[in-house]
């Protein structure tokens, strides 16, 4: 019941910001007068994984700290909001480590984060689409998870598939590609890990080649509906009308994502260091380069009205435009460490009630971590890296005496011959 009400705080609380420094979530006060309580030191010893996250996460909160204080020589009301960003990740993702403990909590939790998201959830949307992006998307999503796994935990892996090819195709419909892309890609991978067929590394071969015409066809198809206003909305026409090709999907990356090749321009002014914590772009130097990404003029009127943070809208290459090379490996440890997991739980838990939750967080890692601003290495990766750390351990087999303990903890990397999903 304790365990409940923490996860009921900490899910209900997270939308209620506190100015102290900076905007830190209500939730993320519970956490911080809570860390001394849950931290126990022979975690680090008995999850080694667990171990390797927090050490990751501790090396980038000292290289943030040598770039503000000792090469770009941040204000402090900018380094205290950037440290605290990084000490609220680490303590978050130890709170949740220590509270989830099992399928049914991790359960409870997807369910009050769903309730979350319907009272939090921003409704400050000026159109149907982004309405439903913004406010529904984060809804109808966990309210996915927690179908799916109740149909998967009664052996309905069948009407899982059915339910996230639904989903999907609402959300490309509704102009919500990266969320439809997830939950595609999910259901094609409980598909292969149900079915009973053997995968070797031809047949690899054959599915990636014919993956990737069948994504050339569908995408080619998905433009030529919006193109012809039966299919997405507004801004989807447009985004792809400005497109030079807009059948070439890599286009629509580079315009969709802009900030993500921006940032690639400031870490080339300053690579082995960063530009600090809340950088920001003063001659709006790296704001037209995002603009020219997206095919979009300046208002300058409008652009100097405001502070503009150095784009980045990744959490790789935002730890990189912050404190520098140094700050992109400790977060691409993490990112290393995360897929990992969430690639042992795809091959080997598809026994688990949670299998179909577990896909598709693993998938979003990607996502996420390759075209989500850093800011959600403190709000949305904690809850993920908690959950597949959980996972992981119930799903490591118990060790032999006989094995060497390294060999029972080691994942392959490729699928041997013949192996059977």
């Amino acid at each position: 019941m304790l365990t409940r009400l923490k996860i009921a705080l900490y899910t209900l609380l997270s939308g209620v910001n506190v100015a102290l420094v900076g905007q830190l979530k209500l939730n993320e006060i519970m956490v911080l007068l809570s860390a001394p309580f849950v931290f126990d030191r022979r975690d680090l010893k008995a999850y080694p994984m667990f171990r390797k996250v927090i050490g990751a996460l501790t090396a980038l909160f000292i290289c943030q700290v040598i770039t503000d204080l000792f090469i770009v020589k941040t204000s402090s009301e900018n380094f205290m909001r950037g440290w605290a960003a990084i000490v609220m990740s680490i303590l978050s993702f130890l709170f949740l480590f220590k509270t989830l403990k099992d399928d049914r909590i991790i359960f409870f939790f997807l369910c009050m984060t769903l309730i979350k998201n319907i009272i939090w959830t921003d409704e400050n949307a000026d159109t149907d689409m982004s309405y439903f992006k913004f406010k529904m998307v984060p809804i109808l999503s966990y309210g996915v998870y927690i179908l799916s796994f109740l149909l998967y935990r009664n052996g309905h892996w069948k009407a899982v598939l059915a339910l996230l090819l639904a989903y999907s195709l609402l959300c490309f419909a509704r102009d919500s590609r990266s969320t439809g892309m997830v939950f595609f890609l999910g259901a094609i991978i409980i598909y292969c890990f149900n079915s009973g067929m053997y995968l070797t590394r031809d047949r690899l071969l054959v599915f990636g080649i014919a993956g990737l015409l069948v994504f050339q066809f569908a995408y080619v198809s998905y433009v030529n509906a919006v193109l012809n206003h039966e299919l997405g909305g507004e801004h989807a026409s447009e985004q792809l009308e400005r497109l030079d090709n807009p059948y070439n999907p890599l286009e629509l990356l580079m315009t969709g994502r802009g900030e993500t090749f921006a940032a690639l321009a400031a870490i080339s002014d300053a690579p082995w260091f960063g530009h600090g914590s809340w950088a920001k772009d003063d001659n709006l130097k790296y704001y037209r380069i995002l603009l020219l990404y997206q095919n979009e003029e300046m208002n300058e009127q409008l652009a100097t009205s405001t502070d503009h943070l150095i784009p980045s809208h990744s959490i790789l290459l935002g730890a990189w435009v912050n404190c520098g090379l140094g700050g992109f490996i400790t977060v691409l440890l993490v990112f290393i460490f995360l897929l990992k997991m969430g690639f042992y739980l795809v091959a080997r838990a598809s026994d688990t009630a949670l299998y179909p939750v577990l896909v598709l967080m693993t998938i979003g890692v990607i996502w996420t971590f390759l075209f989500s601003p850093i800011q959600q290495l403190r709000f949305n990766v904690p809850a993920i890296g908690a959950i597949l750390l959980r996972a992981y351990y119930e799903c490591l087999p118990v060790p032999d005496e006989t094995v060497p303990e390294e060999d029972t903890h080691e994942i392959t990397g490729i699928i041997a011959p013949e192996a059977e999903i």
